[in-house]
């Protein structure tokens, strides 16, 4: 009998649980339920039995509202949602409107809220991102990651596995706050092309108006609105307090800082090197402006796309939105410059073995009906767990099931399969770090921009077709749309809690 060769396993990824609090409910339905009961108390105490029927709005209210659900989130929490928006909105804090002449404090940008008080530095060799609200700063690597798909099955395995050497480490190394990895596809021009054929056509010396010519300028025409890139990037965030002796040796201040992250982008370009990754590039204070600036105004990229190597990037000030709005009336759309998104949670990964490379139909998507690339950033963010906390929240969620399953019996309830897969899914992850293998707290976001609205409901149609080809679910983060466009157009380190 033949062994099954190592890389012809597939990918198996961590369940996630739905134990819940108590009997898969989070904190919001519980909070409902203690509400009804407290209110159905108090009535029964006042009113005696005749409370149960006074009370019942009030309490039949609450509980219905704690066991229900919208689009995949509890009633409850949605609620919240739903009115801190509406705050938000009388507030006209959901409408971002850039005033140039305005007067703005020294060292801010352009972006909404406490964001705009984010740094962008240059170290001289890469771009470091100083985020004071939680004092941390990032360094951005552009990676070169082409014809991953168009390796063999054995190769594809071998740089998996390498990848996954660069980041186990960043669970046991203090200071790493999170890890992002990021894809971005958007149009682009056929700029290479055209100069490529300007040039032959002059050495050649070929008429212009042959038939020829026109017929190679119209194709090079037809073929632009299909032309996409897709580009990777990993933006390392560290924690400067946890760091806090190194800076104080290296100096402390600005300049420490700067070094500090001089010194850790080495370090990874070394691991990525290793693991035989190539670092296109560390983008520069002008470049993660312009990823900003192409994420909140997409027919702005031709003209970025085309300038000159000495003017490339665009200046930090313009880094965001010249007008934001979050509609009242649609919780699910965020409309900026010339582009409507939609964000979305990936809540659900593959439940079944899936191979190496299957996000590439999330990479690859296309319009259902026009063909067309579709726009989008997909980014996953990954927080490092210590091994002791990785532990203990085993030990937690397993004192959780066992709950649950004390439970079920005394009301006669039989476990169901997807119980049984939790627990299968905790004793795999306690092994895994057994064996040395670091844990990730991880989220992905999914980002999908079009010109308006109705291109923007084909664009959801085709990428829902894609998601669910690579065996993956996601929801609209509705009411927050404006704060989850945030954490994927810039790529600064930013996550959701």
């Amino acid at each position: 009998m033949t062994a099954t060769p190592e890389y012809a396993r597939p990918v198996r990824l961590p369940r996630r649980s739905r134990q819940g609090v108590v009997m898969g409910m989070d904190p919001w339905q519980l909070a409902f339920l203690a509400t009804a009961a407290l209110i159905l108390l108090v009535f029964v105490n006042r009113f005696g039995p005749l409370g149960l029927l006074y009370g019942a709005p009030l309490y039949l209210g609450f509980g219905v509202t704690a066991l229900t659900s919208i689009h995949g989130v509890s009633t409850p929490r949605m609620a919240g949602l739903w009115l801190m928006k509406q705050v938000r909105h009388a507030g006209g804090a959901t409408t971002h409107t850039f005033r140039p002449e305005r007067p703005r404090l020294a060292g801010t940008l352009n972006l909404p809220g406490t964001r705009a008080s984010i740094q962008l530095w240059d170290t001289g060799q890469a771009g470091a991102v100083y985020n004071p609200h939680d004092r941390s700063v990032s360094v951005i690597a552009e990676l070169e990651v082409q014809g991953f798909l168009m390796h063999d099955l054995p190769e594809r395995f071998d740089l998996a596995e390498q990848f996954d050497r660069v980041l186990g480490p960043f669970t046991q190394r203090p200071g790493v706050k999170r890890v992002t990895l990021q894809e971005r596809t958007l149009p682009t021009t056929i700029r290479a092309a055209r100069e490529h054929y300007d040039t032959v056509r002059r050495v050649q010396d070929l008429n212009p108006d042959s038939p020829v010519a026109h017929n190679y300028q119209d194709v090079m025409d037809r073929s632009e609105r299909f032309e996409v890139a897709h580009r990777n990037y990993l933006i390392l965030t560290l924690d400067l307090v946890v760091l806090g002796s190194q800076l104080k040796a290296l100096g402390g201040g600005q300049d420490a800082i700067l070094a500090l992250a001089q010194i850790e982008a080495g370090n990874l370009a070394d691991a990525l090197t290793a693991a035989k990754i190539t670092v296109r590039r560390w983008l520069t204070p002008r470049d993660v402006a312009a990823l900003g600036r192409l994420a909140f105004d997409p027919e702005f990229a031709a003209v970025v796309q085309n300038r000159p190597d000495a003017l490339t990037g665009v200046d930090p000030v313009a880094i965001g939105p010249m007008y934001l709005d979050e509609p009242a009336h649609r919780n699910g759309i965020v409309v900026t410059d010339s582009g409507v998104h939609t964000t979305l949670w990936v809540h659900e990964w593959p439940r079944s073995d899936s191979p190496v490379g299957f996000l590439a139909p999330i990479v690859f998507a296309r319009h259902p009906n026009t063909g067309e690339a579709i726009t989008h950033i997909l980014s996953i963010v990954l927080t490092p767990v210590p091994v002791s906390k990785a532990l203990k929240r085993i030990r937690e969620e397993k004192k959780v099931w066992r709950g649950n399953e004390s439970l079920r019996a005394k009301r006669g309830a039989e476990g169901s399969a997807a119980d049984a897969a939790d627990w299968r899914a905790l004793e795999q992850q306690e092994q895994e770090i057994a064996n040395g293998h670091g844990e990730f707290h991880y989220g992905a976001y999914l980002t999908i921009t079009a010109p308006d609205e109705e291109r923007l409901d084909q664009a959801l149609a085709g990428m829902r077709n894609a998601l669910s080809r690579a065996g993956m679910e996601a929801q609209v983060l509705y009411c927050q749309q404006a704060e989850a466009l945030m954490v994927n157009a810039l790529p600064i380190g930013l996550g959701m809690k």
